[in-house]
């Protein structure tokens, strides 16, 4: 009898295990995809230099079939393209940004996404137009995708992205920690 109980016992443990693995199976993350980057550090163009890689995280869930791939707080990451300095105290330097991988289940899986520029300014009279025309730009953009909550991240992340760009006055760009980045999937990755 006993047998027979750990027969059923194994029967149903394999059940279980064999619909996890088919919970697991791979995920084709589509060109197009959204991915919403948050900094963990600083990046200064003073040091910063096109090729260097740095660790930031995933900011929002990522979806497909109405199944979460990539989770919250996934590691990804970011690289480098190119700095460029201004020979000026004018703090017109740019920091271009692109996702090199993102980390899902103890993997890295390497991605080919959009890249994101950031632009330095140090002219303080014009930062608050470029702010508030940032954030209607990003409403603008982000409301045809994703409606009123598309609108609202929309103007927080163009604000954000503006209040960088219209600089802090400083000799040079210095893009803060907890900068949220968006890049979009330029090629299809398949996540296992």
């Amino acid at each position: 009898m006993r047998a027979r109980a750990y027969a059923v016992v194994l029967g149903l443990l394999a059940l279980v295990v064999g619909s996890r693995t088919v919970a697991a199976a791979a995920e084709l993350l589509p060109a197009g995809t959204v991915l919403n980057i948050r900094t963990t550090q600083p990046v200064d163009a003073d040091f910063a230099h096109g090729g260097i890689t740095f660790d930031a995280v995933v900011d929002d869930p990522v979806f497909v079939g109405g199944r979460m791939v990539v989770e919250r707080g996934a590691v990804a990451t970011l690289t480098v393209m190119n700095v460029e300095r201004s020979t000026k105290s004018n703090g017109r330097d740019s920091i271009i940004f692109t996702v090199h991988s993102v980390h899902v289940g103890g993997r890295a899986y390497p991605v080919a996404a959009s890249s994101v520029q950031l632009r330095g300014s140090s002219e303080g009279k014009h930062a608050a137009r470029t702010i508030v025309g940032g954030a209607g730009i990003g409403a603008a953009v982000g409301g045809p995708l994703g409606g009123a909550s598309g609108a609202a991240w929309g103007a927080t992340a163009g604000g954000t992205n503006a209040a960088i760009m219209a600089g802090t006055g400083r000799t040079h760009l210095r893009v803060p920690a907890e900068t949220r980045l968006q890049f979009r999937l330029i090629a299809a990755t398949m996540i296992e």
